[in-house]
């Protein structure tokens, strides 16, 4: 007998279809314990005492009456019941027996069970919850005197567990796809914000950016902004450009969120006169802040250059310092320079200067890149990149592929715990 009922659990423990499939599948299953008996499904969490909804029913010769939808948010469309039948099935939290005196086999609920002379009522537990009960209606009498109640109440939640168990993780699985689509679709227009190949006359670029998950908290902007250009400026073969690389806290779908906000402040910022990228973080960083407080703050390293003086305006807001390389020597710039945005509203960020030769390269990236880490913890490290920039190719795209290679190589992937940017610029006049 035990070896005939472990068959028949396993055979329920292999159901992997919908709700819909799940109560025909348990009135199969206790078929040969129940013969000839009708089914029901009762919803009663969030049902007042006494009233239960109806949310699936077969018959007793197994044909489905009621389908078990039971949509989630859409349980008060379910038949509502409140006859006496009703409060004596759904009483209490033990499994009992119900016997229907013919005076009240013609009320509601009792026709709907195909009016049974009696009912075995037992409760089913879901997830700490008492959310229903399962209804076996026999329109003989007396025909549950000899059921074991404790052992119909085991036998039947396991059913059900066995049932709900796919039918939950397919409602996750849906759930999770519904959210990686809608997440797919903020990383796509996080995509096109990123800049596409602008041309700049004077400077050789190369760009990697990489987020650890499907959207980015990493950002950058490179754009040619000799339009902005002051009166005076004047260069035969060579703009002005800026840069921006910005990152964060954090990664993943909210941090892409505030970049998308961050891009979007920066475009409605209107040249004001005054040079460099100050007056620009300044503008972003007071309209950065929400009405609430932020969850997150970003850091960025923002550069303006102009060729015709060779000067790079520049500012760090709390963001790791640029690498700028000359012949075979390279040096931080901007370490530990001004706070990050989102966290004092009215700060004034001010520029620094440096001036910068043609053939110079000047390297920006984000901490996913030294921070990333191997199989023992050992971070990439900022003297390991220093390193591979000094010896590393005149090419910005050569230099560029080399350092990530290298980054892959240490964290034993293509993608990182963090997101991971990385921008060579080269002066070529």
């Amino acid at each position: 007998m035990s070896n005939h009922l472990f068959e028949r659990v396993l055979n329920l423990s292999a159901f992997n279809a919908d709700s819909r499939a799940a109560l025909s599948t348990l009135h199969a299953h206790f078929g040969g314990e129940f013969p000839d008996c009708s089914l029901a499904l009762l919803l009663v969490r969030g049902q007042a005492p006494g009233r239960c909804r109806l949310a699936g029913l077969i018959g007793p010769d197994g044909t489905e009456h009621v389908p078990n939808i039971d949509p989630i948010g859409e349980q008060h469309t379910l038949p509502l019941f409140a006859d006496a039948l009703a409060a004596r099935i759904a009483d209490g939290t033990a499994a009992h027996v119900v016997e229907v005196p013919p005076a009240q086999r013609g009320s509601p609920l009792a026709e709907i069970l195909f009016s049974p002379a009696t009912v075995l009522a037992v409760p089913i537990a879901n997830s700490g919850e008492h959310t229903h009960w399962l209804a076996f209606g026999s329109t003989l009498a007396h025909r549950f005197d000899r059921a074991d109640l404790e052992r119909v109440m085991l036998h039947v939640n396991l059913a059900a567990s066995l049932i709900v168990r796919p039918l939950a993780l397919r409602a996750l699985t849906q759930e999770t796809e519904r959210q990686r689509r809608e997440i797919e679709g903020l990383a796509d227009i996080q995509k096109l914000l990123l800049p596409d190949n602008p041309q700049i006359r004077g400077l050789e670029y190369a760009v990697h950016w990489q987020p650890a998950a499907t959207a980015a908290g990493d950002y950058y902007e490179l754009t040619n902004i000799s339009r902005f250009a002051p009166p005076e400026f004047s260069h035969p073969s060579a703009d002005m450009w800026g840069v921006i690389v910005g990152d964060v806290s954090g990664h993943g779908a909210a941090a892409a969120m505030e970049t998308v906000q961050f891009d979007a402040i920066l475009r409605t910022y209107r040249a004001n006169g005054l040079p460099g990228p100050a007056p620009v973080i300044s503008y972003v960083n007071k309209y950065f802040f929400s009405r609430r407080n932020r969850g997150h703050f970003m850091s960025a390293f923002a550069t303006s250059y102009r060729p015709d003086t060779r000067t790079l305006l520049y500012l760090s807001a709390g963001h790791p310092p640029l690498l700028r390389r000359s012949g075979d020597s390279v040096e931080l710039v901007g370490e530990g320079d001004q706070i990050p945005l989102g966290v004092l509203r009215d700060h004034e960020y001010r520029n620094n200067s440096i001036r910068v030769e043609r053939g110079e390269t000047l390297v920006l990236y984000t901490d996913g890149i030294v921070e990333a880490r191997d199989a023992r913890g050992v971070m990439f490290g900022i003297d390991r990149l220093k390193a591979l920039v000094a010896a590393g190719a005149d090419d910005p795209e050569t230099l560029l592929q080399d350092v990530v290679a290298q980054v892959h190589a240490h964290q034993d992937s293509a993608i990182g715990a963090d997101d991971q940017t990385l921008v060579v610029l080269k002066i070529t006049e």
